[in-house]
């Protein structure tokens, strides 16, 4: 049986692609972009169990800073970081701390919707490490997917609300993989 975890990655992928396959299909005025934006929000970083290390499931504050380029309304570039967190673990040993954080770089769909409101998919890859981590483990690459909603105030600036998937994060040395997760809201301003 499959996670609830799983479960949502796998709706994040399918609704990324189904915001994108839609997106071909909805037209706009050709106006291309650039744009930038930051936000915040609450990511959760969970270590898997392995019965020698334990993590916990909480969810932490987040930071993202990201800038992409829009060539239409409906396609776009983007590149992000997000600070995931600060998490702690404890095995028979002793206990300790790990900070992830991902790097992102995706292609973004984009469905305008009335009242300057739009959806919006992305999809390509993370890469993820550890910092300030007691549990070694290497950085790991994985698929970045995301949904969201936004709204533009005018022709700069506008918010967005999204979840983001960023697969796994390491895939520790002990057998613990870490999956990261992120639920944001970010201001974005567009020139």
């Amino acid at each position: 049986m499959k996670s609830t975890r799983s479960h949502i990655k796998q709706a994040a992928i399918r609704t990324s692609l189904l915001v994108a396959f839609a997106s071909a299909f909805v037209s706009g005025p050709a106006s291309a972009q650039w744009y930038v934006g930051a936000g915040a929000g609450a990511a959760q970083a969970k270590l898997s169990s392995n019965g020698a290390v334990q993590g916990n499931d909480s969810h932490e504050a987040s930071g993202k800073i990201f800038g992409g380029y829009q060539f239409t309304p409906n396609w776009g570039i983007e590149g992000q970081y997000v600070y995931l967190g600060k998490y702690d673990f404890s095995t028979a040993g002793g206990s300790g701390s790990y900070k992830p954080e991902s790097w992102g770089l995706a292609a973004t769909g984009t469905i305008p919707l009335s009242n300057n409101f739009y959806l919006m998919g992305k999809l390509g890859a993370a890469f993820n490490r550890l910092s300030d981590s007691n549990l070694g483990g290497d950085n790991k690459t994985d698929v970045l997917a995301g949904v969201g909603v936004g709204y533009n105030f005018n022709a700069n600036w506008g918010i967005r609300a999204e979840y983001e998937n960023f697969g796994k994060i390491i895939k520790n040395n002990n057998g613990g993989d870490i999956k990261g997760e992120n639920w944001a809201v970010s201001v974005k301003y567009s020139f």
